[in-house]
């Protein structure tokens, strides 16, 4: 039988390898004037049993969810992925890292992860409700160090580059809330924001900003359900203009919530918009792709379940 740090470090050693051929390759064709990322929010992989208790409704999302990699390795314009938390089904234990493992595996395109508050925040073990368990700060700094390993990160958070775009990829931390940013951590964004001025950046981020969905929920647009500290992020994004977009996930808003993709409510402050992103533990799975051109970011929605686009959902915004 195989220990918990054998175990750890197998899918260590597995995932490195991963890393350096398969989806890390970078597809990219010559002939075209955009570049292509394509957003997965909240996969809880496998599947959250707690909330689909019928074997025939796992298995029918399972199926979904193979059916978004498939449908990514077909476009031959993706580039990138990007995945905004909440990778685990629950809890970040073994099983679901192995899920994981095999699950990106057959991506065929650049991967780029950061983590959410079900990738950190919950004990091994459920409750009796089988409900997550908040775990303590020794537990959290646990998870979230195994995140950074397995995904080989030099760092939680990072930045790449695309072109004349800096994208910047942040981690939540510092529980018990569920999307707070750290102090270090926020001490480097300030940095690194201070150091591209000039170039049109885009955050990703498990929690959105506040006030960028309606208020159709208690849960929404509170302390435990936006991007924290909200006293320090709003004067450090209002200082930073060349912030064009927030992509988050957490709140597993549907396209079918008037607050999706409606530019006005989705408007943080004069420059920065917040793209929401649903969570792929569902039947029907909808993904946004940005679309990243030298003079404007155009963002569509793409139903996987039906194999069309979403005009409806069609958003554009144009780089100063």
């Amino acid at each position: 039988m195989m220990n918990r740090r054998d175990f750890i470090r197998s899918m260590v050693i597995g995932i490195g390898a991963f890393c350096l051929g398969g989806w890390q390759k970078l597809v990219r064709a010559e002939d075209r004037e955009y570049y292509r990322l394509v957003v997965l929010g909240d996969p809880h992989l496998p599947v959250r049993v707690l909330q689909h208790p019928k074997q025939s409704d796992q298995q029918a999302i399972l199926a979904a969810k193979n059916g978004v990699i498939q449908d990514i390795n077909t476009w031959d314009d993706a580039d990138a992925v990007a995945v905004v938390g909440d990778i685990v089904e629950q809890r970040a234990v073994p099983k679901e890292y192995a899920y994981i493992r095999q699950f990106f595996g057959r991506l065929t395109r650049k991967l780029w992860v950061i983590n959410g508050n079900h990738d950190f925040l919950y004990k091994d073990e459920p409750k009796a409700n089988g409900k997550p368990d908040l775990a303590d700060a020794a537990s959290w700094k646990r998870k979230l160090e195994y995140f950074r390993t397995f995904w080989q990160l030099p760092k939680r958070w990072y930045t790449k580059e695309v072109g004349k775009y800096h994208l910047i990829f942040l981690s939540a931390e510092d529980g018990p809330l569920p999307t707070a940013i750290g102090t270090e951590q926020l001490d480097w964004l300030t940095a690194d924001l201070e150091d591209h001025k000039q170039a049109p950046t885009l955050i990703f981020f498990h929690g959105p900003l506040y006030k960028t969905l309606l208020d159709y929920s208690d849960s929404v647009n509170t302390k435990r359900a936006i991007a924290m500290p909200e006293d320090r992020l709003h004067p450090l994004l209002d200082a930073n203009p060349q912030v064009m977009l927030w992509v988050s996930g957490h709140t597993h808003t549907p396209c079918t919530n008037a607050s999706y993709a409606a530019v006005g409510i989705n408007q943080y402050n004069a420059h920065t918009y917040d793209i929401h992103n649903d969570c792929m533990d569902r039947k029907q799975i909808t993904t946004n792709s940005l679309y990243l051109y030298p003079d404007r970011i155009e963002v569509k929605t793409f139903n996987h379940k039906t194999g069309q686009w979403m005009p409806e959902f069609d958003r554009k915004f144009m780089v100063q």
